[in-house]
């Protein structure tokens, strides 16, 4: 195998992925694929992996827009108590 080529078993399939990344990492990444596959598999019993492949992707694709609106949300909570202790600094300054 190549530098940089990793082998992952996901959903019964064998695959290799390029990656630069620490091979533990892809494999946790690959771990997380297939067994989102199998749960989704368990519980909708779809005849089709393709099906299976979309349903887990459009459940990765929801978590992380969850995970992006939660991070807006912090970053403009953060913004937001910087601008007060800014605010209060100029206070504190002028007097």
């Amino acid at each position: 195998m190549a530098p940089g080529q990793i082998k992952v078993n996901i959903f019964g399939s064998e695959y290799t992925l390029v990656s630069d990344d620490d091979e533990n990492y892809v494999y946790k990444i690959a771990k997380s694929v297939d067994e989102k596959m199998r749960e989704i598999d368990k519980s909708h019993k779809l005849k089709s992996p393709t099906k299976v492949a979309i349903l887990a992707a459009l459940n990765f694709a929801e978590e992380l827009y969850q995970e992006r609106l939660y991070r807006e949300k912090i970053l403009n909570q953060v913004n937001e108590e910087a601008r007060k202790m800014n605010r209060t600094l100029e206070d504190l300054m002028e007097s």
